[in-house]
């Protein structure tokens, strides 16, 4: 498959679990731990369009989410951005896929309704022939599809 035919279909996952989980809506205050300081964290998750969120807004979250941050419906708004994010600005994340992708175990993902499961092994698999393709060229695909690999192994 042509590197720019995986890269449509990526976009295409991406574009799909944006809708597949639209109907988890940012409220207007998440809860979080009164102890942790978490209030500017919080803040900056309300300041652009979910599309728009950075790992500068969203590195806070990911690694507290659904422990100290926010519940499993925030963590279900934000999943769409995280997972863009790790797909597109890997270099960029504060924390390990891994990290995730234990958070998704977490929140028992494989019980949620059908079209979130489905969307979020569409994007996986289409990342996955993306980062394949990228590893024949460089190194870093070579690594992002080897930690790829690695937190698709605790799913």
């Amino acid at each position: 498959m042509d590197t720019s035919v995986q890269h449509i279909e990526l976009e295409r996952t991406i574009d799909g679990l944006y809708e597949a989980f639209d109907a988890y809506p940012l409220k207007a205050r998440l809860d979080c731990c009164p102890h942790c300081e978490l209030d500017a964290a919080e803040r900056r998750l309300h300041l652009r369009p979910l599309r728009e969120l950075t790992w500068t807004e969203l590195g806070i979250f990911s690694f507290r989410a659904l422990t100290t941050f926010g519940d499993e419906d925030d963590f279900r708004h934000f999943l769409p951005r995280l997972l863009e994010l790790y797909a597109l600005d890997h270099a960029g994340a504060p924390y390990t896929l891994f990290m995730l992708f234990e958070k998704l175990n977490a929140a028992a993902w494989t019980r949620w309704p059908a079209d979130e499961v489905a969307a979020i092994r569409r994007f996986i698999d289409a990342w996955k022939r993306v980062l394949t393709a990228r590893a024949r060229d460089s190194e870093q695909g070579a690594w992002e599809l080897d930690e790829l690999g690695g937190a698709i192994s605790v799913l």
